[in-house]
């Protein structure tokens, strides 16, 4: 079983502990999709954050706790595509591949009796993030331990991380039971240490820990039962 599996199995089994029994006909279960934009922190030469654009989607599930709340399990899944930027390394060009899983214990704050439903959700949880970073030397510049400036793979590892979720969005009821509605949601996963290759290791480096934001917004499909 995988880092994110167990994760997965005991953010549910802490749900099922800690939250009220649901009652019939006050469950509900949706798919979201986006477009999202992650920053990757503060860079080594001091150029300011890199952002790398991508998708993302995940489900929710989600049961009453009042008139106006609700608590769940949200799971989501990001996927920016693989970059290439100046701003990580000094003095080289990184180019990074990541893949994030998201598992958070969930609240949401809305009325769900009117066609239109406005609602604010906040989850804490947990992030399994895998980073892969290869960088080569700019012209003029190589490596300190050979001269060289052929591309290495510095960091291909993951790594778990507290994470926090906030989002805002409104849904429209077509029927008592089917709604769609959009989000603007802001990922916060926190700091993680990713362990460095051998070739970072020749360099001194044995690893490397840093936060990554997010920002999406997207559509998505919820059915109550």
């Amino acid at each position: 079983m995988g880092a994110g599996s167990r994760v997965l199995c005991a953010v549910v089994a802490a749900l099922a502990l800690l939250s009220p029994r649901a009652r019939a006909g006050s469950g509900e279960i949706s798919f979201h999709a986006g477009k999202m934009s992650l920053s990757l922190g503060k860079s080594a030469s001091g150029g300011g954050p890199a952002t790398v654009s991508g998708s993302a989607y995940g489900v929710r599930f989600l049961h009453s706790a009042g008139p106006v709340a609700a608590v769940g399990l949200d799971v989501d899944f990001m996927k920016p595509a693989d970059s290439t930027s100046s701003k990580l390394i000094a003095d080289a060009h990184a180019s990074t591949a990541i893949d994030s899983e998201s598992f958070l214990a969930v609240v949401r704050l809305g009325a769900t009796e009117d066609a239109l439903q406005p609602n604010f959700l906040f989850g804490l949880g947990v992030h399994v993030t895998s980073l892969k970073l290869e960088a080569q030397p700019d012209p003029g510049h190589g490596w300190a331990d050979t001269l060289t400036g052929e591309k290495r793979t510095l960091i291909d590892s993951e790594a778990l991380g507290p994470a926090l979720k906030i989002q805002g969005g409104a849904d429209y009821a077509f029927t008592d039971n089917l709604l769609a509605g959009a989000f603007l949601a802001f990922n916060y996963l926190g700091s993680a240490r990713y362990e460095a290759t051998g070739q970072a290791k020749s360099l001194g480096v044995n690893s490397i820990s840093g936060s990554m934001t997010a920002l999406t917004g997207g559509v998505s499909v919820t059915a109550r039962f």
